[in-house]
């Protein structure tokens, strides 16, 4: 009988650590497709994840949206971490991480005019304009 109830324990064991690999396998697949169903793809070649999209209000009244883009590039990715000040109307990379196979670095920019001249920062500035409507539930 110590035997048999010695296996009774020992199987009860192994069924309650069954149901928890099963209730943490269905976990993390609700939370990956969670994730999944966030992602954003803006254009051909830039993704944004809108679950890691944040607007802020700073003690000084400006409001901030702060976002991440990937942008697909030849042979690897470039991933630019943007703050988009609504309130003094300027775009910021943070911080710009490129990686391919032969290279990686990282680079950050100063604020800069959603007004500027320079076509880049203008299409910057529209992209964080429309992150920005789209995390408010103004666009789809």
């Amino acid at each position: 009988m110590t035997s048999s109830h010695s296996f009774t324990k020992e199987s009860d064991c192994y069924e309650k650590m069954m149901i928890a690999l099963a209730a943490a396998a269905a976990i993390a697949a609700g939370s990956m497709s969670v994730s999944a169903e966030s992602l954003w793809k803006y254009n051909d070649t830039i993704t944004i994840d809108m679950q890691e999209t944040s607007i802020k209000k700073t003690t000084n009244g400006h409001e901030i949206l702060n976002f991440v883009a990937v942008e697909a590039i030849e042979g690897g990715t470039c991933t630019y971490t943007y703050a988009y000040d609504r309130t003094a109307g300027t775009i910021q990379v943070v911080e710009m991480e490129k990686e391919t196979k032969k290279l990686h670095y990282k680079s950050n920019f100063t604020p800069t005019s959603v007004n500027s001249s320079n076509p880049v920062i203008r299409a910057r500035a529209q992209m964080a304009e429309d992150v920005y409507q789209k995390k408010v539930g103004h666009k789809k």
